[in-house]
């Protein structure tokens, strides 16, 4: 409890929180730069290998699933803990550092309007383009569905790797950004409603839907607020409950 609200009084001078967002939008996500959500993946990787065989694949991928969310709370929080006990302008830096990995602003625009810009000098280097970022088959888009498919995906990453880090930041300080962070990459990996991972995999896709329900609103809200348009928020109260995820 004391952890918690140090971290709210500190966050509340913002410095690191700031900190780790310009160095987001200064810098992006740099190639071959370390990065902790490479090394979650492996970690999942290696569980997902070990574990899903057998009887009682939910169980197995619910249990690892939640050890990992709470091993990376913890872990995080200890590692705070200690660098504050030492040095607390350290404490400091390694907040701004974890932002700076946890968001993924300046990467996600900097995708879609390359999806634009191939668009417009040809159809195919749009498909091309797009299937860069979206799990879907490209090779028969037209260019407004090229489009459409880089704003959806605008969309959902802008509350995944923006609005939803931000929100677990603004509740549980960096641990509960860098939870979010393995909620999100164990969705990406195991999150699936296919052979290999729909028994596996159904405790994580459904704490992602559980850790984005309130970011995903947000998003909506904040994309309708900065457009100027909240008077069409009844637009997405009527079609936001026909899509198949909460």
């Amino acid at each position: 409890m004391y952890y918690w609200l140090h971290q709210s009084f500190y966050m509340a001078k913002a410095i690191p929180f700031l900190g780790g967002w310009l160095a987001d939008r200064l810098l992006g996500d740099p190639e071959g730069w370390p990065h902790p959500v490479v090394a979650f993946g492996k970690v999942i990787s290696l569980g997902e290998k070990t574990l899903n065989k057998g009887n009682d694949r939910a169980v197995k991928g619910g249990v690892m699933a939640l050890v990992l969310v709470a091993g990376t709370y913890l872990l995080c929080e200890r590692i705070l803990a200690l660098a504050g006990n030492l040095y607390p302008s350290f404490a400091s830096v390694l907040v701004g550092i974890g932002v700076f990995y946890c968001l993924a602003g300046k990467t996600l625009i900097k995708e879609v309007k390359a999806v634009f810009e191939a668009v417009d000098r040809s159809t195919e280097e749009g498909r091309r383009q797009v299937g860069r970022i979206v799990g879907r088959d490209t090779s028969r888009l037209s260019p407004q569905e090229i489009r459409a498919a880089a704003l959806e995906t605008l969309a959902e990453n802008l509350s995944d790797g923006v609005i939803a880090p931000m929100f677990w930041f603004a509740l549980l300080g960096l641990p509960g950004m860098m939870a979010y962070k393995m909620v999100n990459t164990l969705d990406s990996m195991i999150g699936y409603k296919n052979e290999r991972y729909f028994e596996f995999g159904q405790i994580a896709a459904r704490l992602d839907d559980l850790a984005n329900y309130i970011p995903a609103r947000l998003t909506a809200w904040l994309m309708l607020a900065v457009s100027g348009n909240l008077n069409k928020m009844d637009l997405v109260k009527r079609f936001g409950p026909a899509h198949a995820s909460p």
